[in-house]
């Protein structure tokens, strides 16, 4: 890879400075910090620099949804992230559902100042939300240039470029 393209990682896990009053700019900030370690412009990296940042921004884009989804959770209401048992529907209780999470302080708190209580259960998981409508666009690299006709040009049917001869031509 060429030094201009110069990228680092994140690691898995490593958590971005995200706040929910500040989350536009804190994902907006994220991005401008990936590119400005860019040393040059997009169209002048080789497809494998292309790649490198791809992989640079996945491993981001990741980052920051997990980042976000704990944000979301964490936000003013009290939560217990817990396992669904036993479910069953029916009978004049309607559903009734058994939960396990791990023993510790917070759960015990949130789970037992609530008992009796109407709460809501919400389903999420950040993976939910690691989708993308399409893959990014690496453009591969280009041949030399001497020896490619040009894409729009004319040919003279032979398969070589219209211009100035090659130097050995010459006499």
């Amino acid at each position: 890879m060429n030094a201009h393209a110069e990228i680092h990682h994140d690691m898995e896990g490593q958590e971005d400075d995200l706040q929910i009053d500040t989350l536009r700019g804190d994902i907006r900030d994220a991005m401008l910090n990936r590119i400005r370690h860019m040393k040059t412009s997009w169209s002048l990296c080789t497809e494998a620099e292309q790649n490198e940042i791809v992989n640079g921004l996945e491993l981001a884009a990741k980052n920051l949804v997990r980042g976000v989804v704990r944000q979301l959770t964490a936000h003013e209401f009290p939560h217990a992230v817990v396992t669904l048992g036993e479910v069953k529907i029916g009978g004049s209780k309607g559903i009734e559902a058994k939960i396990t999470c791990t023993n510790i302080e917070v759960n015990r708190n949130t789970l037992g100042d609530h008992v009796g209580e109407m709460v809501q259960i919400v389903m999420i998981d950040s993976d939910k939300f690691m989708g993308e409508r399409d893959p990014a666009d690496v453009q591969p690299d280009q041949g030399d240039m001497f020896n490619t006709p040009p894409e729009d040009g004319p040919d003279d049917g032979e398969g070589e470029r219209r211009g100035l001869p090659k130097p050995e031509d010459f006499d």
